[in-house]
């Protein structure tokens, strides 16, 4: 979890169908659970790294409907400029699969930056490979249909949606 954007549209999006909403957020970084909470008091709130949390302790009953997950981007998007890449910082998608693997996963919405889709290989130097660009991304889209699920993927632009923002980010269902 971050600021809690998604968490706002996926409470609204009950409220108007009438569903009952139980979340549990997590997020290693404290400043961005208490900014989570301060927007969503009402949800569980776990402040650890994804890849230490067990999935079958954070949803005792092994089951969800949605899966909402946001893998970090920082290391994917061309905001970041020039700065250096850290290969480990954009695996975190792939803890994803284990959530998948571990409980029973009616639906998963995954969101990040449009550059995500270019999610490759990197070379000696840091930098992504450019002949290999989009490989990792395809693997990872690969995995998830391999564990049973219809993935879907489109770049979606906020102010289309009633966002009074540009920003543009990629979704895959």
């Amino acid at each position: 979890c971050g600021a809690g954007g998604a968490s706002t549209a996926l409470r609204r999006a009950c409220e108007r169908l009438g569903l009952k909403l139980e979340t549990v957020a997590i997020n290693h970084w404290p400043t961005a659970i208490e900014t989570h909470t301060l927007n969503h008091p009402g949800v569980r709130h776990i402040c650890a790294s994804v890849e230490s949390v067990d999935p079958r302790q954070a949803v005792p009953s092994g089951r969800l409907q949605l899966l909402l997950a946001g893998p970090e981007c920082t290391h994917h998007s061309s905001a970041r400029g020039g700065r250096p890449i850290n290969d480990q910082s954009r695996t975190s998608a792939w803890h994803i699969l284990r959530w998948l693997e571990l409980l029973r996963v009616d639906n998963v919405l995954i969101e990040n930056v449009p550059e995500f889709q270019t999610w490759g290989p990197l070379g000696a130097n840091g930098r992504p490979l450019k002949r290999r660009k989009g490989e990792t991304y395809r693997a990872f889209l690969a995995a998830v249909e391999s564990l049973g699920y219809r993935v879907e993927a489109r770049v979606l632009n906020a102010a289309d949606y009633g966002d009074p923002t540009t920003r543009k980010r990629l979704f895959i269902q």
